[in-house]
């Protein structure tokens, strides 16, 4: 590109206004990238010395967010671990297997605290009573049924009068 076809005036107001682009601050900078772009080999210092002191603050920024997210990490290692210890001290669970197990508990159920999810872990592995096997002839031998073996409608009159006229002995409320 040449500016020899311009006349004098032409060249005059293209100066100009590129100075004034230079000169105005707020468009400085878009000025002098664009110049940047158009002759990548011209030094331009003022852009240089930014580019370059922002690339370092980038980095220094970056490194300080990693900083920032191992040491975050190793807190919540650290809580984990004695929320861990805890459990072992209170005589929750006796070993790392059973805090795995543990772990895996909250994990299923939706549990966030460790002491809890070891009690229903605990409750969960705890066998049930084993219920009665066989007959228990007591509470056959609370009833008198020699009345039912002679007459068994009579016989459930006379319990159910029974049970009728202590009700009506007692003034307690039912339930009480």
């Amino acid at each position: 590109m040449s500016l020899e076809d311009l006349s004098f005036e032409a060249r005059d107001e293209l100066a100009l206004l590129a100075r004034q682009l230079a000169e105005n601050p707020k468009t400085r900078k878009a000025f002098l990238r664009l110049t940047k772009e158009a002759k990548p080999d011209m030094p331009i210092p003022e852009l240089e010395i930014e580019d370059s002191t922002n690339f370092a603050v980038q980095k220094a920024n970056d490194r300080v967010a990693h900083l920032e997210a191992r040491l975050q990490q190793k807190d919540a290692m650290d809580e984990l671990n004695k929320r861990r210890s805890k459990l072992k001290e209170m005589g929750l669970v006796e070993n790392d297997e059973q805090v795995e197990e543990v772990e895996k508990v909250m994990l299923e159920k939706g549990i966030t605290n460790h002491e809890v999810a070891a009690d229903y872990w605990k409750y969960m592995n705890q066998s049930a009573a084993p219920t009665p096997t066989g007959y228990n002839p007591s509470a056959i031998n609370k009833f008198d049924l020699s009345a039912y073996w002679k007459n068994p409608i009579q016989g459930a009159r006379n319990e159910a009068a029974k049970a009728l006229s202590e009700l009506r002995r007692n003034p307690k409320p039912l339930g009480l």
